[in-house]
């Protein structure tokens, strides 16, 4: 069985999840297939869809992606991601997470990782939220390591409430130069206020 065919046959229909999974098969050639899996779910008011499937890549390494949707009365939440692994040392993994609520809250989640064959690395995330009263979170990152031991990383992170009133923070890590983090808070006006 083709990779392909596994996981169309899947039918998970969230559009992240299928870019993720495209994006992984992309590496694929027709004489690289390997295996997968899939099934879908209906009963009780609540549907459920999972595939995945692993295969050897262009580089010569291994490669894994899967994707799972779930949805119900209460909600509904979609997970994708894949991970390559390569004779030369190398890796990288990427995945995306969306969920939503039934009372209007939301999640959204991105994350991104890759190791080099000289043993640097460098990766990212990025998330944001809000609940069914008006507030919000927002939070981003990223962080890299030197083949030659350096090592550095920073968060940025937003978050609103529902009266109006935010919070910015930043912080940033740089090797033998330890942590530094800066924040402010302001009202729905702009003034500044006290950070409680």
């Amino acid at each position: 069985m083709s990779i392909a065919s596994t996981v169309i046959a899947s039918t998970l229909r969230s559009a992240s999840l299928a870019a993720l999974c495209l994006v992984a098969l992309a590496a694929a050639s027709p004489a690289q297939a390997g295996v997968g899996h899939g099934f879908r779910a209906v009963g009780g008011g609540q549907r459920i869809g999972h595939g995945a499937a692993t295969f050897r890549n262009a580089q010569g390494g291994i490669t894994h992606t899967h994707g799972t949707r779930a949805a119900g009365p209460n909600g509904r939440g979609a997970h994708g991601a894949y991970t390559s692994v390569n004779p030369d040392g190398s890796a990288r993994h990427q995945g995306a997470t969306h969920i939503a609520g039934a009372r209007g809250g939301n999640f959204n989640g991105s994350n991104s990782a890759t190791r080099n064959a000289d043993g640097s690395a460098n990766g990212s995330y990025q998330r944001s939220g809000n609940n069914a009263a008006g507030g919000s979170y927002s939070s981003s990152g990223s962080y890299a390591r030197g083949a030659d031991g350096s090592a550095s990383g920073a968060r940025a992170t937003t978050i609103t409430g529902a009266n109006g009133n935010t919070y910015q923070g930043q912080t940033t890590y740089t090797k033998g130069q330890g942590v530094t983090h800066t924040g402010s808070c302001h009202d729905a006006q702009g003034n500044a206020i006290s950070c409680r």
